[in-house]
């Protein structure tokens, strides 16, 4: 079992780095090279590791989120776990298609800490319950506030932006309606008897059906005891606040080292854009949606940098390497002090 998660982790991670070189193979392709090189010399390097810093402060407030979390649904974990096994989320999504390996292998390391599973998926839901209403919440405020700027730029690209936006909305729905509908598991049961009907995945849909009954109970106390403990639903979702507005703020960063004129007054603006460029190109079904993020930035932003492409796809390679590879590797190590641990 140890051998078979070892030779997966390394194929995904093989995968991504193939997927970077078809990336940069593309970029550079259709871009001078040595102009993205100027640009890159030119960067204010402080200013840089400022974007850095920032990412940082974001996985923090993420990870504090988890332990709020965590705690709030009457978990006791060490502080230094909970933290290591919020920081493995990121190498795990970065390296599985449509960013779903975080949650699973999370749930993997609370058991190992004695967390019974029930208790486990309930911590996860509900801090990605979290997350998916703070996030929606965000990008829908950016994209009321911006949609005419939005629209003159993206064009007829428009609708890759709402298929986003739905699939983001999709989403949220059935959690919130697995959390709160009480007869919710009657409508999974009969969807799972109906697909029953098929022959040969009777056997599996008998499996589903009774595994969600008890899924589906245990996730609504779980989420009943987080809506009962205001003060650490409200400190999660301030944390959540804080960490989304500071990881889609990198790109200001980014943009002001290379030479970008902008003033604070764009930063809202550049943190809505951020937001779509990400959240919205989840459902491209690579690791990390390389490829659609990548071209989603660029695309959206050259509203604000319209004179050089150079400095554009600069930009748009410093942002992916501080917010992805960044994150993937510190990732790792998070994961590696867990496996040290013996989690």
């Amino acid at each position: 079992m140890e051998q078979g998660k070892k030779t997966s982790i390394a194929k995904n991670l093989l995968f991504v780095f193939i997927m970077l070189a078809v990336v940069l193979t593309v970029v550079f392709s259709l871009n001078d090279i040595s102009l993205i090189l100027e640009a890159v010399k030119q960067a204010n390097p402080w200013l840089i590791a400022l974007a850095a810093l920032v990412f940082l402060l974001y996985m923090l407030t993420t990870n504090l989120a988890l332990h709020f979390v965590t705690t709030g649904l009457g978990v006791k974990l060490p502080f230094l776990d909970t933290m290591a096994i919020g920081s493995a989320e990121y190498f795990f999504n970065a390296i599985t298609p449509f960013s779903s390996g975080g949650q699973p292998f999370q749930a993997y390391f609370y058991m190992r800490k004695g967390v019974s599973g029930d208790n486990a998926m309930s911590i996860l839901m509900s801090n990605f319950i979290v997350y998916q209403v703070i996030m929606t919440v965000l990008s829908t405020i950016g994209l009321v506030m911006f949609y005419g700027q939005i629209r003159s730029v993206l064009n007829h690209y428009m609708i890759l932006i709402l298929i986003g936006y739905v699939a983001n909305m999709s989403v949220l729905g059935i959690l919130i309606s697995i959390s709160t509908i009480p007869g919710i598991s009657k409508i999974f049961e009969w969807i799972f008897r109906t697909i029953g009907k098929i022959k040969f995945l009777k056997k599996t849909m008998m499996k589903l059906e009774h595994r969600t009954f008890d899924f589906v109970k245990e996730f609504q106390i779980g989420i009943g005891l987080l809506f009962k403990r205001k003060r650490v639903l409200i400190g999660a979702s301030l944390l959540r606040i804080l960490g989304l507005s500071l990881l889609h703020a990198v790109p200001f960063v980014v943009f002001l080292a290379l030479g970008v004129n902008l003033d604070m007054g764009d930063l809202i603006f550049v943190i809505s854009m951020s937001l779509f460029s990400t959240t919205f190109m989840m459902w491209v079904p690579t690791p990390g949606a390389s490829g659609g993020t990548e071209w989603a930035f660029t695309v959206i932003f050259t509203v604000l940098v319209s004179g050089s492409t150079a400095v554009l796809v600069t930009s748009m390679l410093i942002w992916r390497f501080v917010t992805y590879y960044l994150g993937m590797f510190i990732g790792f190590i998070a994961y590696m002090i867990l496996r040290k641990r013996g989690i």
